[in-house]
């Protein structure tokens, strides 16, 4: 799971790390360490801005394996032309905000959040007020493309395989 999110992000990412606190992943990319245990994935977020070399930031949960390049590809180009600070992905009524584009200046408002006990990302993320754009992935997605199922939480080996051959038969390639 984390070598395909990894080769995803090196399709169009300058670099590419791993929020976590497990060296064995290092294998795929360089492991940035959580500096707080128990915040979620607010405090692996703050880790990658720490060692951003960019000003922008793509945050793709590994259990999110689904999603194609292009379409974060798209999504990433529509942000940086729309002035805002950050911007995560909704399917409909489903959120995803672990699923972000973050700048580096939304440092300060995510290490606030997270010392007064903050870990929901939406409510972080709600604090940069009109700095953040909730982006509808079906913008940029081709039309009829199976987005929720992009979307879609995979856990195994297995489960991947099963829904990229399901996803493939319906879309053609997702990768």
């Amino acid at each position: 799971m984390v070598e395909t999110s990894v080769e995803k992000l090196w399709k169009f990412c300058s670099s590419v790390c791993i929020a976590g606190n497990r060296e064995d992943l290092s294998r795929y990319a360089q492991v940035v360490r959580d500096e707080r245990e128990d915040a979620g994935p607010a405090a692996g977020m703050e880790a990658g801005l720490l060692v951003a070399k960019e000003e922008w930031s793509i945050f793709l949960p590994v259990d999110v394996p689904l999603v194609p390049a292009e379409l974060l590809r798209r999504w990433a180009e529509a942000v940086m032309e729309r002035g805002v600070r950050a911007s995560y992905l909704r399917c409909g009524e489903e959120l995803h905000p672990a699923l972000c584009l973050l700048h580096r200046d939304v440092l300060p408002v995510f290490r606030a959040a997270i010392e007064g006990d903050e870990r929901r990302l939406t409510r972080i993320l709600e604090g940069l007020g009109s700095g953040l754009w909730v982006a509808e992935a079906a913008e940029f997605a081709p039309e009829g493309a199976e987005v929720g199922a992009w979307l879609a939480n995979v856990n195994t080996p297995a489960e991947l395989e099963l829904a990229g051959g399901i996803l493939g038969e319906r879309d053609g390639a997702h990768g």
